[in-house]
């Protein structure tokens, strides 16, 4: 039997389906952590239910003396929404034909994009989850009339991005340009087009990605964001804010006082930190902490296979873009991953993945997920911040 469509279909679904899903929710720790966490949307606007306050009816009395007046328990409703990721591949009408005859061949040929493929939606839905809903990838200095252009952090940043500048009040003001090149130890990036001027206050996102990004550990950390639907800023709203404990901006050097602070800040307000997350700078500075401090510990083995240092019995991770300058301790079962659908082929009516590209001999294939991060006490989770990184790593 030739191998036509209905076949490459399969391919697609069956040998691709399971294995990309597999590897993007278990991209790293932290990743394969919220998913555990996972949790199944019923719409793409849902309700989140928190617990906001104690039963206040109860105390002490003297003997003969009225009891307390009867409480109750504090709920409040947050309510958040799904976010919509998105990829896709090609294949020309031609290729498909050629291998007409060989499965083998087709599941090579197509390889190589689903290789591409997976590791470009690793890295957008990695970015995204220890983002905060905006997209912001950097802030740009002032810059007069340049194409290279100086920002504050340069990670997020690759050669190749189609980005958009974006300003102070959210205006898209310049859209869609191709960064040609990235110096990391200039911090600056050359975009093509024309020459373009920033202020200090405009920021670079992906093309097309301007608030539409899934809520991610940095929107959930970060205090003066309203989150799910609650502004902190509002009275009787303090109990929505995270532990927060800084140097005012002025960058100091890690230590082992300052992380049992960060733990105890979460404990004093209820919660249990079980991982604490950071970048690759502060991690070797605690790395250099527990040297100076002649202590050695052994690698913690985790679930997946996966290893990371060990501070108090918990594990303390790394991931490539994590925020600089901090940890981030954090309570794991206050997080959740809400997925109103996990990584999927979008099908036709027939429940074909492969569609033909109209005026085009090719057909193209999408594949997407629908999530976003949620929390249940964010006050459970602390930020340590103002943290020197270690010589040599980029922020």
């Amino acid at each position: 039997m030739a191998f036509d469509l209905t076949q490459a279909n399969a391919v697609l679904k069956e040998d691709y389906l399971g294995p990309v899903r597999e590897q993007l929710n278990n991209d790293n720790y932290v990743i394969s952590k919220l998913v555990q966490n996972k949790q199944e949307a019923t719409g793409k606007e849902f309700n989140v239910p928190l617990h906001t306050g104690r039963n206040n009816g109860i105390g002490y009395r003297a003997e003969g003396a009225a009891l307390p007046t009867a409480g109750n328990q504090k709920y409040k409703t947050s309510n958040a929404n799904v976010k919509y990721l998105y990829g896709g591949i090609e294949i020309t009408g031609p290729t498909i034909k050629a291998m007409r005859n060989d499965k083998g061949a087709f599941i090579r040929a197509v390889e190589s994009e689903m290789k591409g493929l997976t590791k470009d939606l690793k890295d957008q839905r990695a970015r995204a989850l220890f983002g905060d809903g905006t997209g912001r990838m950097a802030t740009f200095a002032v810059n007069t009339a340049v194409n290279t252009l100086t920002v504050d952090k340069i990670k997020y940043l690759q050669e190749g991005m189609k980005v958009d500048i974006v300003n102070a009040s959210g205006t898209v003001t310049i859209p869609g340009r191709t960064i040609t090149a990235v110096s990391r130890s200039a911090k600056t990036i050359t975009i093509d087009g024309g020459a373009v001027t920033t202020a200090a206050t405009d920021f670079v996102v992906l093309n097309g990605d301007y608030n539409v990004e899934a809520m991610g550990i940095g929107g959930i950390m970060n205090p003066a964001l309203a989150l799910q639907g609650i502004d902190p800023s509002l009275a009787g709203n303090s109990f929505w804010k995270p532990g927060i404990i800084s140097n005012s901006g002025t960058l100091r050097a890690l230590s082992l006082p300052l992380m049992r602070q960060a733990a105890d800040t979460s404990e004093l307000d209820g919660g249990k930190i079980d991982l604490i997350t950071t970048s690759y700078g502060v991690r070797a500075a605690f790395e250099a902490l527990l040297q100076q401090n002649v202590r050695y510990t052994s690698p913690m083995k985790l679930e997946g296979g996966y290893d990371a240092l060990e501070w108090d019995g918990k594990a303390l991770v790394v991931d490539r873009y994590h925020e600089s300058n901090r940890m981030n301790f954090l309570d794991t079962s206050e997080i959740d991953l809400y997925q109103l659908s996990d990584f999927e082929w979008m099908e036709d009516d027939k429940g074909a993945a492969l569609a033909p590209v109209p005026g085009y001999d090719k057909y193209a294939a999408t594949m997407f997920c629908y999530e976003t991060l949620v929390t249940y006490k964010r006050n459970a989770h602390v930020g340590l911040t103002d943290l020197t990184e270690a010589t040599g790593y980029a922020v």
